[in-house]
């Protein structure tokens, strides 16, 4: 008589022991989002999968010649491992192209119920001003269509704007679309037309604020502020080589913004100790601190 008592705890022990569903997360973007330096390009591609890696036409992938790429998103994977949770990595990303490029050749990725959580930016110059080689309105309409084409395959799903940072070289060389401008020049118009389509697009659950992160650690003396004039040896180059891309910091640095907003877990939990930091040769105590400016950064855009 005891043996059905046993069996059905048994039972609801097994079922308490089976592991939780992941969430799972596309990004879409461009190579601010799958990096264009080693080691933050290669780094943990056997837990992200690119949807373009075996594609043919459009999304032919012009650029995975030298292998699959993970990018902030594979450190994104590793900081939620350390955190505990469950996520699934995807990246539709295409270098150099905008919104409005996954909204015409992606539909067929995006557009699918088994996303719960989005992530997605624009071209680096596209939300910028048109006086400064920007196009904000085509910014504005292809993120609100590919929220819309989200939310019509999983009305659940979890759709994030990834604010990016102001470029070096479009602000300290001759010619350039910001040149003779304050480094914030940029980050303000960036930061205004991705918290304005947050506003406006009530679809949005939040915007990860890595670029206005950028302008903290250089605010806070951490960061160097121009990497042109060699003047702060000392200090974080948050760019790469190209003055451009992010470099392993500002990789790192987005990365743990991203888990702050998307998760809401605090970055500054995983401490001196973070193996990602450690794969990617970033010092403890850097770590340390790139994870409280990230954290900071978060926590000043809510209310």
């Amino acid at each position: 008589m005891r043996l059905l008592p046993l069996l059905l705890a048994g039972l609801s022990l097994g079922a308490l022991a089976q592991p939780a569903q992941p969430n799972v997360i596309l990004f879409i973007g461009n190579s601010f989002t799958h990096g264009a330096f080693a080691p933050v390009l290669g780094y943990n591609t056997a837990l992200v999968t690119d949807e373009n890696l075996n594609t043919t036409g459009p999304r032919s992938p012009r650029q995975h010649a030298d292998g699959p790429w993970a990018g902030i998103p594979g450190i994104f994977k590793k900081l939620t491992d350390e955190a505990g949770f469950n996520y699934e990595i995807h990246l539709e990303v295409i270098t150099g192209e905008t919104l409005k490029y996954h909204y015409d050749n992606a539909l067929d990725v995006i557009k699918q119920p088994r996303w719960n959580t989005v992530v997605m930016h624009d071209h680096s110059l596209g939300p910028t001003p048109a006086r400064h080689t920007g196009s904000p309105e085509r910014f504005y309409t292809y993120a609100t269509k590919l929220e819309q084409a989200v939310h019509e395959a999983n009305p659940r799903a979890k759709v994030y704007l990834y604010e990016t940072w102001a470029r070096a070289d479009q602000t300290y060389p001759e010619g350039k679309g910001y040149s003779g401008l304050p480094l914030d020049s940029m980050q303000t118009d960036l930061h205004r037309a991705y918290y304005q389509e947050a506003a406006q697009d009530k679809g949005f659950s939040g915007v990860a604020p890595a670029g206005d992160a950028w302008l903290r650690a250089i605010r806070q003396g951490l960061a160097d502020p121009n990497p042109y004039d060699g003047t702060d040896a000392g200090k974080l180059d948050l760019w790469g080589r190209d003055h451009y891309h992010p470099s392993r910091y500002g990789s790192y640095l987005n990365a743990c913004v991203l888990l702050a907003e998307v998760t809401g877990y605090d970055p500054r939990k995983l401490g001196r100790q973070e193996q990602a930091a450690a794969a990617l040769g970033i010092a403890p105590e850097i770590a340390k601190k790139l994870q409280q400016i990230a954290w900071e950064q978060v926590k000043a855009g809510r209310p």
